[in-house]
């Protein structure tokens, strides 16, 4: 099933050569610069700037096409991709960013095919998603900040120009700040040796005393406090990584099925895609993808049409179209493995994307928080009726 083939030309023809490139190079395990250069030959780096800007114009909904498609080639280059396109996509969509900032970052992606990334999570304090106060710190200096700290996987970090970082400042707040890669002080290292998305170059952004200059201050809040910038940043992380695992699970479908219908054991006759029991299991692991697919682009269609005040609203839905596509992936990877038997063990795609569909359930928004909010509701909503009988 080819969910690109509904967007405009332009970007489908984009994609098409991208995914091309992407499978000549097949970088496997492996991060391989040619994987990033690929996607800026095409142009797609420019899908969610707007045309007025010299982009291509694409909303989240265009964004989840691609990066599905992304991912079923290679879930590591569409994971990559999608740090990129999580930022660029939030960009005009929220209120927060200083306009000549913004203005910056648009150039650089247009006139010098930068890449783009945010860096938060650091190794003692675990996900951002938990709360808690940056180690790394920024001290006010001449005419802006100097940063001091290290963050842990940032990926695609061999290929970034710039990424927003996250420090504690002198009043306590968290600062947001926009580091741009080619500054003293910057240090780029690799990264762990992870069950999964291995070419995703995961590295650690070490920051030295790199200065930072007061315009590239995105804004500052409390420990705890709601991001400035809206809902925007976050609905577009959940999203994007959402539509990658979608991909690798679909990209798991694809290659069990062709395995199957080309298996033929025994005497030869009939094709393990025929028999009756993989039927249940493929039909099962598809069943699961379909409904992913249908939550993950209705989440998309309803953010891209909601006018920017009743977006905050939405973010119960991206957070159920994440934890969908993830756990969704899982559960095809693994029916897929189990489908293909020792083959399926083996290194190769199947295999792969077994591994790479777990890495999905560490990205925020995890399960445990989503379902914990999807319950907070629920129970307030009941809450709310039962007072109210008891009021009349």
């Amino acid at each position: 099933m080819n969910h690109a083939g509904d967007l405009e030309p332009t970007i489908s023809e984009r994609l098409a050569q991208a995914i091309a490139a992407i499978e000549a190079i097949d970088p496997g395990d492996r991060y391989d610069p040619s994987v990033p250069a690929a996607l800026i030959a095409s142009g797609l780096h420019l899908l969610c700037l707007p045309r007025e800007a010299g982009g291509l114009g694409g909303g989240l909904v265009e964004a989840v096409a691609v990066l599905s498609a992304l991912g079923a080639a290679s879930g590591s280059a569409g994971l990559g991709f999608a740090m990129h396109i999580h930022v660029t996509g939030s960009l005009y969509e929220s209120a927060g960013w200083p306009p000549a900032l913004r203005d910056w970052l648009s150039e650089l992606v247009r006139d010098e095919s930068a890449l783009l990334n945010s860096a938060a999570t650091e190794e003692g304090s675990g996900s951002p998603a938990r709360g808690g106060l940056p180690a790394t710190t920024a001290t006010e200096a001449g005419g802006g900040y100097r940063l001091t700290g290290e963050k842990t996987w940032t990926t695609w970090l061999p290929a970034l120009r710039a990424a927003q970082v996250t420090a504690t400042v002198a009043s306590g707040e968290i600062g947001n700040f926009v580091v741009d890669l080619h500054s003293r002080g910057v240090e780029r290292l690799p990264g762990f040796d992870a069950l999964g998305m291995r070419g995703s170059a995961s590295g650690r952004l070490v920051l030295r005393d790199v200065f930072v200059p007061a315009e590239r201050l995105i804004g500052t809040r409390p420990a705890g406090g709601s991001d400035p910038r809206g809902p925007a940043p976050g609905a577009w992380f959940g999203m994007a990584v959402a539509a990658v695992y979608l991909g690798v699970g679909e990209g798991a479908r694809r290659e069990v099925v062709r395995w199957a219908i080309d298996r033929r054991p025994g005497d030869g006759a009939t094709a393990v895609a025929d028999l009756p029991t993989i039927a249940v299991r493929l039909g099962r692991l598809d069943a699961a993808l379909r409904s992913a697919r249908i939550v993950v682009e209705e989440a998309a269609r309803r953010w891209q049409a909601s006018a920017p005040g009743d977006r905050p609203a939405l973010m119960a839905e991206i957070s159920l179209a994440k934890v969908t596509a993830t756990n969704a992936a899982v559960q095809a990877s693994d029916e897929a493995l189990r489908i293909a038997g020792g083959p399926g063990f083996l290194a190769g795609r199947i295999e792969r994307a077994f591994r790479d569909a777990r890495a999905g359930l560490i990205n925020p928004p995890l399960d445990d928080i989503a379902y914990q909010s999807f319950a907070r509701r629920l129970v307030d909503d009941e809450r709310a009726r039962s007072e109210g009988h008891t009021r009349r």
